[in-house]
């Protein structure tokens, strides 16, 4: 082989590589059917009883954490309940107290011991039943994520009627339907690559959680879901996406 074609064949190798079909030589299109960006999760609070909104936490673009205090009912009538409980539930236990050295006297009859102490124990659970009442009156984000939709305002009348909507961008879920040509070919736990512009221009690692056992006989398709982290909320969900596989 002469100098001369050994150069211009190393040449054509380099070409290859940096042609289209090379290119290909590392990644390779899925020819999805339909491919998006969405929140892994997405829910809408609604209040467990219906009020008055005393109080709207949050605004539309806020992020949250699972536990962050979303709104607050009025709750004029179940504070003063609680500390009415609270009242009967410590002159209950007053007068257990009182009765004490007649316990070990016996001079208090059984069937007297036994009301004293049932009635401690009726106010003990009236007071837990009305601080539960009053617990329902503040309402707290299930979840991580960020505010979608503040849908009332404080002075609202709202009964089951959603209050805040939330949505978790982070991670990610990718929805993906596949021709059934690729059933076997994807596999859950597989990585592929995906690609969003102009969110996503370098291709990013998103893994295979989810894939549907059956091909759907009319569309001769099947739905394949992914998740990809996205720290600090980066990329927006709702985009149309590419993906490869990676050779």
């Amino acid at each position: 082989m002469t100098t001369r074609y050994r150069g211009a064949l190393i040449v054509a190798i380099v070409l290859m590589g940096l042609a289209p079909g090379g290119q290909a030589a590392g990644k390779k299109e899925l020819s999805a059917l339909g491919c998006m960006l969405q929140p892994s999760k997405q829910v809408e609070i609604s209040s467990p009883v219906p009020g008055v909104l005393e109080l709207v936490s949050v605004r539309r673009g806020d992020i949250v954490e699972a536990g962050n205090i979303l709104f607050q009912m009025k709750a004029g009538v179940e504070k003063a309940s609680v500390e009415l409980a609270r009242v009967k539930n410590e002159f209950a236990r007053r007068r257990v107290e009182r009765n004490q050295d007649l316990y070990e006297d016996d001079l208090l009859s059984v069937h007297e011991r036994d009301e004293i102490e049932t009635e401690l124990l009726l106010s003990k659970m009236e007071l837990l039943l009305q601080e539960e009442q009053l617990a329902l009156r503040t309402v707290a984000s299930p979840i991580d994520g960020v505010v979608v939709e503040r849908l009332h305002d404080e002075g609202e009348y709202v009964s089951v009627d959603p209050v805040i909507s939330l949505a978790t961008l982070d991670p990610l879920h990718i929805d993906l339907l596949l021709p059934a040509r690729y059933f076997g070919k994807i596999k859950v736990g597989q990585n592929l690559l995906i690609s969003a512009a102009p969110a996503v221009k370098k291709a990013r690692k998103a893994r295979v959680t989810i894939l549907d056992p059956l091909i759907d006989p009319a569309s001769g398709t099947f739905r394949v879901q992914l998740e990809m982290s996205n720290p600090e909320n980066r990329i927006p969900a709702g985009l149309r996406c590419i993906a490869h596989t990676t050779r």
